[in-house]
């Protein structure tokens, strides 16, 4: 009798004890699920936060910032002859206006930092005042008609004719542009431009204008909306059409037009180094 009082209790023991063991592992299982379920919604709520901040971040630094206005002053250009005289004419001061947008070549950034792009500016119009030159060649010197020589300079001065000289460049810009952002809104920006340009220059009672193919390279540091650079910009030897008033002929009550008229071909060279300003939008 006793022996089966203490089998009967030691079956009810066992039988408890794999039921309650049973239970804690089916709840251990369901604990487990319930973690993984909640870690998983966790982490895809971290995902659409990461996702939304750098979305947020790729419009507030790339796409609302890829246009540009700059404003230019130019610290020194000069204006170089190279037909027969090396004569040379230096910036009394000069200034730009600029308009244009970057357009990057991938979304998103490499390292989360780096973008190339194509620069496009379409429109720029800049002005430089220049002094007298201070190179004449040997046995010449330039006169107010330009394709002229007198052996006596002072009759430069002497003429009544005389608007100064001055240089209005209007152009366009194209080329590849490198962007790296380091830190929060702080971006460097470097790049090499071509600049095909129309020309117009006027020395004294002289006039010419032509074609002409700049090219320019500048860096720039911006933060936010607003940003500071340095360009340099040169151009080979271009031609311009030449136009100026025959004196003589004026002198005369002369018929016709043409008369007064006198066309040459002006080959000139320029360089020039400029600081801007620049607002992003």
């Amino acid at each position: 009798m006793m022996k089966k009082l203490f089998w009967l209790v030691l079956s009810t023991v066992i039988l408890t004890g794999q039921s309650i063991f049973a239970q804690e592992a089916d709840s251990e299982v369901q604990s487990s699920q319930r973690e993984d379920s909640l870690l998983q919604v966790v982490n895809e709520l971290s995902d659409r936060v990461q996702k939304t901040e750098d979305a947020a971040r790729n419009e507030r630094i790339w796409k609302k910032r890829a246009k540009y206005f700059n404003i230019g002053y130019i610290t020194n250009q000069t204006l170089t002859d190279k037909v027969d005289a090396e004569a040379e004419w230096k910036s009394d001061f000069g200034v730009s206006l600029t308009f244009g947008k970057t357009y990057y070549l991938h979304k998103k950034p490499l390292l989360n930092m780096i973008k190339f792009g194509i620069d496009a500016t379409w429109f720029e119009l800049s002005y430089a005042k220049y002094s007298e030159p201070d190179v004449f060649a040997e046995g010449g010197s330039y006169t107010r008609a330009y394709n002229d020589y007198s052996s006596d300079y002072e009759d430069y001065y002497e003429e009544d004719f005389d608007l100064g000289i001055h240089q209005i460049d209007a152009s366009m810009h194209v080329g590849p542009s490198v962007t790296v952002n380091p830190v929060g809104d702080l971006k460097v920006a470097a790049y090499f431009h071509y600049v095909p340009t129309y020309s117009m220059v006027v020395i004294d009672d002289s006039f010419g204008h032509g074609y002409v193919s700049n090219f320019a390279f500048g860096a720039s540091v911006a933060y936010k909306a607003i940003s500071v650079g340095i360009e340099h910009r040169w151009a080979k030897k271009a031609t311009y059409n030449g136009l100026s008033f025959d004196e003589e002929s004026m002198d005369y009550d002369a018929p016709d037009f043409e008369d007064v008229i006198e066309s040459d071909k002006w080959k000139m060279k320029s360089k020039s180094f400029r600081v801007f300003l620049s607002f992003r939008y």
